[in-house]
């Protein structure tokens, strides 16, 4: 069994953004369209949003934005989270500790707190819909750009030509590429194809759908992906469950409503509550897996896989510093001497080498993904 552990310069053979450069084609994909999109006003906020970020009064916040990175963005953000923690945990320790009847002064300092990173929560918000929405709109543009011969699709399936039946794709990221050529390919579906088990797809008319055939190769994403969300079940008081999008599912080629899997209870009005989608920040909270259904599961299915592993290849994944969850994982679940990087940059690929592969790897010459997946057995 081979794993492929999968980065974000997979599926930037079809154009899509490296991490450095995504920040921007959000900002472009919400620009353009100037409407509301799902539940926020863009055309209202998103122009506040980037005006607060640029003339901030906190330098660090305003240098996230000068940077363009989303990762610094979220993470400018995201601390105003974990300021939000230690002051409710600094009221839970201190109501604890006095029986006074009167609000002490860790409620004031709670109550400062929240009032002064309120804007930081609402911006953080539209900036993760804002993430989402976007990898839905290049979803659906993929349905068309995949029909003709364009040559990073053709990379691609090439790629997915190397992926045999009984291997596993890991992922970090939050795109269907790699769901799209191996369902063409007949190695995947959204059925089984998840690693979460069986789902029953829905039509309009309400029959159940069935697979043609189980997924050979399921894709395992780390980190959610765009059309996963979390569902709950108004009429049975029970959740959250993991559903699938139907645009997620049109975007594909599949003709069906939103799904959940097999283990939810039957609703005729599920709710979705917030997108699966760990965002890219120094601050990423595991903390709300609790919220993501089986997301933990899928954690523990993928270490089985790596140690279980004949092969492991690191596949155009740099291995961000924000991502130090996914640096442990790898370190504790992948035999070095059965790793191999497929990377073209030299100071990442060296990096990797250092952390993942065996010594006798780390001279080796770097390796570019399309020649690779032309060359490689």
């Amino acid at each position: 069994m081979n794993i492929y552990v999968v980065g974000a310069g997979v599926s930037h053979q079809v154009s899509y953004p490296l991490g450095g450069a995504l920040f921007s084609c959000i900002d472009s994909y919400i620009r353009d369209r100037q409407a509301s999109l799902d539940r926020k006003d863009y055309a209202t906020e998103w122009p506040k949003l980037c005006r607060w970020l640029k003339s901030n009064p906190d330098s660090l916040v305003r240098a996230a934005y000068i940077t363009g990175n989303i990762e610094n963005i979220f993470t400018a953000l995201d601390f105003a989270r974990k300021l939000r923690y230690e002051g409710q945990s600094k009221v839970a320790r201190s109501s604890r500790k006095s029986n006074e009847a009167e609000p002490n002064d860790a409620e004031a300092d709670s109550k400062r707190i929240d009032q002064q990173t309120d804007v930081h929560l609402r911006y953080s918000c539209i900036l993760r819909w804002a993430l989402v929405k976007y990898f839905g709109q290049r979803h659906q543009e993929d349905l068309k750009s995949f029909k003709t011969q364009d040559t990073g699709w053709q990379v691609l399936r090439r790629f997915g030509e190397k992926v045999k039946p009984g291997d596993v794709v890991i992922t970090f990221n939050y795109d269907a590429t790699l769901e799209r050529i191996l369902l063409e390919q007949g190695k995947w579906n959204p059925f089984d194809g998840y690693g979460f088990g069986m789902i029953q797809l829905l039509p309009g008319n309400g029959a159940q759908c069935s697979p043609s055939r189980p997924s050979a190769v399921p894709i395992l994403h780390l980190h959610g992906s765009f059309g996963w969300y979390t569902n709950f079940s108004p009429s049975q008081g029970r959740g959250p469950y993991i559903s699938l999008s139907a645009d997620l599912l049109h975007g594909l080629g599949i003709e069906a409503e939103d799904v959940t899997w097999k283990e939810n209870p039957a609703s005729s009005n599920p709710t979705h509550v917030d997108p699966i989608v760990i965002h890219p920040s120094f601050f990423k909270d595991y903390n709300d897996w609790t919220h993501y259904g089986t997301l933990p599961e899928l954690w523990r299915e993928a270490a089985e896989a790596l140690r279980a592993a004949d092969r492991i290849y690191i596949v155009c994944y740099s291995l961000p510093a924000a991502d130090s969850a996914a640096l442990t994982f790898l370190v504790t679940n992948c035999n070095r001497n059965k790793v191999e990087i497929i990377e073209r940059d030299k100071g990442t690929c060296v990096r990797l080498r250092q952390l993942l592969g065996p010594c006798r790897s780390r001279l080796q010459p770097t390796i570019d993904f399309k020649e690779w997946v032309e060359t490689a057995s």
